[in-house]
């Protein structure tokens, strides 16, 4: 069932926001949730035959936009967009779509994905200010880019850690601890800007665990905990040589261990 774009445009500005902590992205703006918008609206279409929100998306000048969201951040002029919403809650399906969305597209700056879109079919064989439609928007990301939304080991990873979040106290059987949402919702917003993604796992003792490599012998291995009770991160590295490292490091930190790693 297709939701507002208004909703939508909230998820982009609230996970961009979040994400900010972790990684170099900047705010975002008015124009470049128009065109993320636009590319979520065709993955959508792509991968399940449906639209994600019922709005018209209209070929402007500077690209496909919406037009009724377009006029609530235009105050904004080209500046970063500075009223944070909370997350909206979605539908998990449509949470992995948005993040795989994200991923593919936000890594631009708004000019250079409106300069993409002037190369694409749906808005360029539009007439200005015309609704472009649905069918031609499904059409071309059919066969340019369906794959976005397919199975990979991020929406993976982001199905682990919702079902981690549904865990009750004494999930082990030994006293686990029950993990918050806003913890792992936390965690997802880390591990969608890791450009390699690790083995996720939950432990008892209320920690999320993020792995790389294999402890055999011989072989690099990069564990990291995460805990929620102080959000202490402890990272263990132990080298092809043998040798053990330990450190207690910052949530803010972990992208440049894992890019070292």
């Amino acid at each position: 069932m297709s939701i507002s774009a208004f909703t939508i445009a909230e998820w982009f500005i609230a996970h961009n926001n979040a994400v900010m902590r972790f990684n170099s992205a900047d705010e975002i703006s008015n124009l470049k949730i128009q065109k993320l918008l636009y590319y979520a609206q065709g993955c959508s279409l792509a991968s399940t035959g449906d639209c994600l929100f019922y709005e018209d998306i209209v070929a402007w000048k500077h690209g496909p936009v919406v037009e009724k969201v377009y006029e609530k951040y235009q105050k904004y002029g080209r500046s970063g967009i500075t009223d944070i919403p909370q997350y909206p809650q979605l539908d998990i399906k449509i949470e992995k779509l948005l993040l795989n969305t994200y991923n593919a597209f936000a890594k631009y700056s708004a000019w250079e994905l409106a300069n993409l879109t002037h190369k694409e079919d749906p808005w360029r064989c539009t007439p200005s200010l015309h609704t472009i439609s649905n069918e031609l928007i499904r059409d071309y990301f059919l066969n340019h880019y369906k794959s976005i939304n397919e199975n990979n080991e991020l929406t993976g990873n982001v199905d682990l850690l919702r079902e981690f979040a549904c865990y009750e106290s004494n999930w082990d059987g030994e006293g686990g601890l029950a993990f918050g949402a806003d913890f792992i919702q936390e965690v997802i917003d880390l591990v969608s800007t890791l450009q390699q993604q690790p083995d996720v796992g939950a432990t008892g003792r209320g920690s999320i665990d993020l792995e790389y490599g294999t402890v055999r012998s011989g072989h690099n291995y990069l564990d990291i905990e995460i805990y929620e009770f102080n959000r202490r991160v402890r990272m263990l590295h132990k080298d092809k040589d043998g040798n053990t490292f330990e450190n207690d490091i910052e949530m803010e930190d972990i992208n440049g261990y894992i890019q070292q790693f």
